[in-house]
């Protein structure tokens, strides 16, 4: 009998085999982050309170619309791919439903990328620099998410990839649209 031998499965044996409990912690904070309705509330309304103060409507709804889109998408293509998840015996968590791609990573990927389309920065260095943060922020949830073996690895990657299209698209729309209509002077 041959083994199976997956970059996968290989590398969530890895993981596996190297787990730490400060490591362990760590990607159950950040998954609680994202699956706790407190938590996500919390970070919405401030959110919110965020857009309001920068008066950054366009980007936000850049981002509303890249999240639902790439969420409508993971979900229809995990209907086509219906892979299962890792076993329970490499996994930390137990999830339901399919795996390929991550929802999660395609949401979080078009939120990111969506931003930093739509967004109207002040310099080019302010736009690298937070696009560099949010970036090491989706690397983080990501391997997160394969660490407790809620994922393969490469489904976080397909998602990642369906949400930076989907986001690049969503924000490059909403910069466009913001472009092609006429400033009004504020002068009288």
């Amino acid at each position: 009998m041959v083994a199976n031998l997956s970059p996968d499965l290989v590398l969530l044996r890895l993981i596996a085999a190297h787990r730490t409990l400060w490591a362990t912690e760590l990607a159950r904070g950040v998954m609680a982050i994202g699956t706790t309705r407190t938590i996500l509330a919390v970070l919405v309304l401030a959110a919110l309170a965020l857009v309001v103060l920068r008066q950054a409507y366009r980007p936000a709804a850049a981002v509303v619309v890249a999240v639902v889109v790439a969420s409508m998408a993971a979900k229809g293509l995990k209907e086509v791919f219906d892979r299962p998840r890792p076993p329970a015996d490499l996994s930390l968590v137990q999830t339901d439903g399919s795996a390929m791609p991550s929802t999660h990573a395609a949401m979080t990927a078009a939120a990111v990328v969506a931003l930093v389309m739509a967004a109207a920065w002040a310099t080019d260095q302010r736009r690298r620099r937070w696009s560099l943060v949010l970036a090491a922020l989706l690397a983080v949830v990501g391997a997160c998410m394969v660490y407790l073996g809620a994922h393969w690895a490469t489904d976080v990657l397909a998602g990642w990839l369906l949400g930076g299209l989907l986001g690049a698209a969503v924000g490059l729309a909403f910069r466009w649209q913001a472009s092609a209509r006429p400033r009004r002077s504020r002068e009288p």
